[in-house]
């Protein structure tokens, strides 16, 4: 099934048996007696090497069947290595990198957005998860699973970052609705990135000057600037010079958790436990 995999996701034969460090003539092997099990025709060879629509609908089962199998091995992996003293893997997602815990050793910090946090997790990649995201309130935070335990850090309202001067600063509350015309900071690292907040209230934000970082004074200085509206949590004080109006509609909160595995090391556990 790998070699089913890699084949389709580089669309070759080739390129499939270098990556996998197996020959071309193991890897056509390996296809086509899938193909027979399946009995049916799973990629085109000519002119292209493409999934059929038989191999797409089964690559979609084979990609969640691969996924629970690592699951289930790094489940495993961490049953019987429980030692207190090795050092634990974890990610991060970028408005999170300041809590790091640092008081254990670190085998490795990778920053994640929230489904590549929660991905990385559910794999064994990491042993621990530090991920922010916006939801409704009393919603969980995309990504939670049955086998993991989630720790709510901090919670905080969501509201519209605006210039002080901003005709809609002084308003008690603001609709997205009300901001039909605004211009938005085109952003998907930052805290409450717009791109999140896009996704979660499943609706179309104009966009305005793209940052791709994840500083929130580099947020300040653009808004201040006028280059766009930004979405922020209602906790501590606006920066000189901006206002901070709640969004009433929809009602959203930014969430920030730490997760660990129910089965996790223990040593992963008093971690997660000291943020």
């Amino acid at each position: 099934m790998t070699s089913l995999l890699a084949v389709a996701e580089t669309g070759s034969f080739s390129r499939a048996a270098h990556a996998l460090g197996f020959t071309q003539s193991a890897v056509s092997q390996h296809v086509a007696a899938i193909e027979r099990t399946v009995g049916a025709r799973l990629l085109t060879r000519r002119p292209t090497v493409a999934p059929t629509p038989a191999g797409r609908e089964f690559l979609r089962h084979a990609r969640q069947m691969l996924a629970h199998e690592q699951a289930a091995r790094a489940a495993v992996r961490r049953l019987e290595d429980d030692d207190a003293h090795a050092p634990i893997a974890m990610a991060v997602t970028p408005a999170t990198e300041h809590l790091l815990p640092v008081g254990h050793a670190v085998a490795a910090v990778r920053v994640r957005d929230l489904a590549g946090a929660s991905a990385a997790l559910a794999s064994g990649d990491v042993d621990l998860a530090l991920v922010d995201g916006l939801t409704a309130p009393g919603d969980p935070l995309p990504g939670a699973a049955a086998d993991v335990e989630t720790r709510v850090l901090a919670e905080a309202p969501l509201g519209v970052l605006l210039p002080a001067d901003h005709l809609l600063a002084a308003r008690d509350g603001l609709a997205l609705a009300d901001l039909a015309d605004a211009r938005w900071l085109a952003t998907s690292r930052t805290v409450c990135a717009t791109a999140d907040l896009a996704a979660v209230a499943r609706t179309t934000l104009r966009r305005g000057t793209a940052y791709d970082g994840a500083a929130a004074t580099t947020v300040a200085r653009l808004v201040r600037a006028g280059h766009g509206l930004a979405a922020v949590p209602l906790s501590g004080l606006a920066p000189n010079g901006l206002a901070r109006v709640p969004l009433t509609a929809p009602r959203l909160v930014h969430r920030i958790e730490v997760r660990v595995h129910a089965a996790s090391r223990a040593v992963a556990r008093a971690v997660a436990m000291r943020v």
